[in-house]
């Protein structure tokens, strides 16, 4: 009996997360409390540049057109893909984002980054305050 008892929960110890996973799921939890949810990006859509990358995605006020931007990070600096680098608010956003973020789109309702998730809790805060002016901005 105690040897069946022994097998049971080593198999049960091999199950439970363990290391960077276990971290993963502290930080994804972290995550929604702070009101992101992770999105795993489709294969088809991923770049050689997002393949490592996690989407966390926040629901924003509604933004006008001319507000909406999506940004991507090259050996220089970040590459416009969509809207201008006329736009003071998105301008604030990339210029405090951590390093490990790739990505950005600040779509209609939200704001999405892909990201290559971090070994520190730390930094989803650096992130969560960085995107903060995105919340604070009133629709256009």
């Amino acid at each position: 009996m105690a040897v069946v008892a022994a097998i049971l929960v080593a198999n049960l110890l091999k199950l439970l997360p363990r290391g960077r996973m276990l971290h993963i799921q502290r930080l994804r939890e972290a995550a929604r409390k702070l009101g992101y949810r992770v999105e795993r990006q489709p294969e088809t859509a991923a770049g050689a540049q997002l393949e490592h990358c996690v989407g966390y995605r926040q629901s924003l006020e509604r933004c006008s057109v001319q507000q909406e931007f999506s940004c991507e990070r090259d050996g220089q600096g970040w590459r416009w893909l969509l809207g201008s680098a006329d736009n003071a608010l998105a301008l604030a956003v990339l210029d405090t984002l951590p390093q490990a973020v790739q990505r950005i789109d600040r779509q209609s309702f939200s704001v999405l980054v892909f990201w290559i998730e971090p070994d520190s809790i730390a930094t989803l805060e650096q992130l969560d305050l960085a995107l903060a002016p995105l919340r604070q901005s009133q629709a256009g």
